[in-house]
């Protein structure tokens, strides 16, 4: 035997050398694990960081034999192929993340709105790191890097999102067994205090409530829509004689709700009866996408009432001075203000604002009828201070 180290020749199999006093390490060739027949097969190559590599049983006909991965160890290298097993073979297993993206997509795009599948579109753009793996080995660490690369709490969120959905969509097809996006943390997100409405600010608005849009803001703020269920209300939503309108999306909770007119402030009521009495049967009452109402309708009117510190780039772009500003959910917010000041019960509240997030003793008030709600917005009245 000869020494690793001095080359001189020593006891075989001696631990050290007793000349230079280098440990010996004895080579042990790896073969390849014999498996039963019909079994799968493990091959070893040193050469890899990964040098266990894995391969699940062929078909009856002796032919596709699939390439599961390499892994590390042995046992790691057994577990594959006897996940593989019990799985029934399935064919997906080998299917990269971007294709389990593009399946999942197909099906899931054509059940939601267009704009939360811009969402996940976009959100889509920052799994490229992984996009090229196979669904089977990627862990929550792959989903982990990917957050903390991004600093904002949203697309932080987003990315969280989109891959519970991949995750969820690969256990129903059985590559893997179970959602590793659940055990990734989120950045804190820090509380940004909200912004609504002064007293002084709503009295400007009624000083000018002779413009269509400062009334569109007013019954925002009466009322508690949100901007997206502004722009969807049409004709067909507004019930002038029962004295409510229905309205809402985004949650079942906030879908098709019964929100009253306050009847307090009959001027609301009014508002709403004027423009739908103006537009067609079926129409929608402002014709503005929600993007143009919120530029066009919302944020311009404020500015020209001076409510808002910003101002028209030479792209027609508004430019805010001021990072906190005034925004079309300060409405919903100011709703909420203006409703718990004036006494409104908070499970009825909930109702009529169309919040998801119910607490266990507000359930009772799922059914609450329309005249329950009605006496809750009579609640409000026009002088906030």
């Amino acid at each position: 035997m000869i020494c690793i180290k001095c080359h001189k020749e020593i006891t075989d199999g001696a631990l050290y050398c007793p000349n230079c006093g280098k440990k010996q390490k004895l080579q042990r060739k790896i073969r390849p694990h014999k498996r039963v027949h019909g079994t799968g097969t493990i091959s070893v190559d040193k050469r890899y960081k990964n040098p266990y590599i894995a391969h699940a049983p062929a078909n009856a006909d002796g032919k596709g034999r699939k390439y599961l991965g390499a892994y590390p160890s042995l046992e790691c290298a057994q577990k594959a192929i006897a996940d593989y097993i019990g799985r029934g073979c399935p064919e997906l297993f080998n299917v990269s993340v971007r294709e389990i993206y593009e399946m999942w997509s197909q099906t899931h795009f054509g059940h939601i709105a267009e704009k939360t599948a811009d969402c996940y579109r976009s959100n889509w753009k920052h799994f490229a790191s992984i996009a090229n793996m196979k669904m089977s080995e990627v862990r929550a660490i792959h989903f982990q890097n990917i957050v903390n690369e991004h600093e904002g709490a949203g697309v932080s969120r987003g990315i969280k999102v989109l891959a519970k959905a991949l995750c969820r969509y690969a256990m129903e097809n059985d590559i893997i067994d179970k959602n590793y996006a659940e055990f990734v943390k989120l950045p804190k997100k820090e509380k940004a205090e909200k912004m609504i409405f002064s007293a002084e600010q709503i009295a400007k608005l009624w000083k000018h409530s002779d413009d269509r849009n400062v009334r569109a803001i007013l019954v925002m703020i009466y009322m508690g829509f949100r901007i997206g269920e502004m722009t969807a209300l049409t004709t067909d939503s507004v019930f002038i004689d029962e004295g409510y309108i229905i309205g809402g999306e985004k949650t079942e909770a906030g879908k098709n709700r019964i929100v009253p007119f306050p009847a307090q402030i009959p001027e609301i009521k009014r508002f709403v009866q004027e423009w739908a009495r103006n537009t067609a049967p079926g129409n929608r009452l402002f014709p503005f996408t929600e993007h143009s109402f919120r530029t066009n309708v919302f944020y311009v009117t404020l500015i020209r009432l001076g409510m808002v510190d910003a101002y028209m780039d030479e792209h027609h772009k508004i430019v805010f001075r001021s990072e906190r500003h005034l925004t079309p959910h300060s409405t919903r917010h100011t709703f909420a203000s203006l409703s718990v000041a004036a006494g409104m019960q908070p499970e009825r509240l909930q109702k009529i604002i169309g919040h998801a997030s119910y607490h266990t003793t507000a359930d009772y008030y799922i059914h609450t009828d329309r005249e329950a709600l009605t006496a809750e917005m009579g609640k409000l009245v026009r002088n906030c201070t």
